[in-house]
């Protein structure tokens, strides 16, 4: 499960004939104040011209309803003007005649917003399901479940709307056992989406041919300096932090960090973030390091029961309205013991009620499980995508 898939079901289909509810209350509404201004109208000195006001209604519906709704609605404001202005009002019959034109005018114009904002939402919804598509093929989905692991992941872009971002995973089951890669690169946007892309297409190459970890982080330094050299910009502009961990022994789990935020081991209630030494600096950045990079490999145990969650630094660095950075720890230690899919929906709406908004930067997490008992695949409750 992976809930950068978490939208409304309205969002994914097209733009279609048939209202949604809150359209038919808008339209209702609407009819409810024709009906109001129409007996107010009636009722008070025929000298004043109240039928006018009838004009404002189908450009106020014309902000939520549909083509044919607006034109319902347009129609019969323009029909009750002229019942009112003939039998309700004194006027002269210039006047009547400029108070009817005046009310039809504004339904035509109505009409004409309307078609354009339906048009403006096709383009939109169009432009989120390019961009829907161009993270799928980006991101590919985490399964579930690997042999002696359970997985999840979490993506959250800053720019919502573009639903990408610079932070990025990836999970290769190859020959040489099941590797793993988390990181964020510097920067938002396509700049950032493109060096993501890059980098996860040589991890998933390298993590299936190569049996080194550290031969795995050298591929990745090389493809980055590749992508940096083939741009212009300063020297350093284009880096990127990441986390990769190989899980192919029993009970063990090795790991190289380059530059990345702590991950953070669940065990027994309890939440501890794991500080690894000999920490290689950003990829990207070795060609400031005279001495070449030394990739240092880091075994931790990982028994049965135990949980790894590793995320970037816009979980661990989002900040509340006070400018508190979000407890990941101490919010995590609350959920150990449940299953990876669970950790990931309570971090995600946790870490949206903890900021009150939209995240100022990407955040993503990769979440590992060991299972108490080995269970057959199929057979545990999926959960389904969201």
């Amino acid at each position: 499960m992976t809930l950068r898939r978490l939208r409304p079901a309205a969002d994914r289909g097209a733009i279609g004939p048939e209202p949604s509810l809150g359209d038919r209350r808008a339209t209702l509404a609407a009819y409810a104040a024709i009906l109001a201004i129409a007996v107010i109208d009636a009722l008070i000195d025929p000298a004043i011209p109240g039928a006018v006001a009838l004009g404002l209604v189908a450009p106020a519906a014309a902000g939520v309803c549909s083509r044919r709704q607006v034109a319902g609605v347009a129609l019969t404001a323009t029909v009750s003007a002229v019942v009112l202005v003939t039998w309700y009002e004194s006027t002269t019959v210039t006047s009547k005649f400029i108070h009817v034109a005046v009310i039809g005018s504004l339904g035509l114009v109505a009409l004409g917003v309307t078609s354009t904002r339906l048009r403006r939402e096709a383009q939109l919804r169009h432009a989120r399901s390019v961009a829907m598509t161009l993270q799928s093929a980006v991101l590919e989905p985490v399964p579930p479940r690997l042999p002696g692991l359970d997985l999840a992941s979490l993506y959250m872009a800053a720019e919502a709307e573009t639903l990408v971002g610079g932070d990025f995973y990836a999970v290769v089951d190859g020959p040489h056992g099941i590797r793993m890669l988390i990181g964020d690169v510097r920067g938002k946007g396509l700049p950032a989406v493109n060096t993501a892309a890059a980098l996860m297409a040589t991890f998933r190459e390298a993590a299936y041919h190569e049996k080194d970890l550290t031969e795995v982080a050298s591929r990745l330094e090389g493809r980055i300096h590749r992508l940096t050299s083939e741009r212009t910009g300063p020297p350093g502009e284009r880096f990127a932090t990441a986390l990769l961990m190989a899980f192919d022994e029993p009970d063990r789990l090795r790991l190289i960090t380059c530059g990345h935020t702590q991950p953070i081991m669940l065990r027994d209630g309890s939440a501890t973030e794991i500080e690894l030494g000999d920490i290689a600096p950003p990829l990207g950045l070795a060609p400031l390091y005279p001495g070449g990079v030394k990739y240092v490999e880091h075994e931790i145990a990982f028994e049965a029961g135990d949980t790894l969650v590793a995320t970037t630094d816009g979980i661990s660095e989002a900040r509340d309205a006070e400018g508190q950075f979000y407890p990941a720890a101490a919010r995590l230690a609350g959920w150990s013991r449940a299953w990876p899919q669970h950790i990931v929906l309570h971090l995600y709406s946790d870490l949206r009620g903890h900021t009150g908004g939209p995240l100022q930067d990407d955040a993503a997490a990769l979440v590992l499980q060991r299972p108490r008992r080995e269970t057959p695949a199929g057979t545990r409750r999926r959960m389904l995508p969201i």
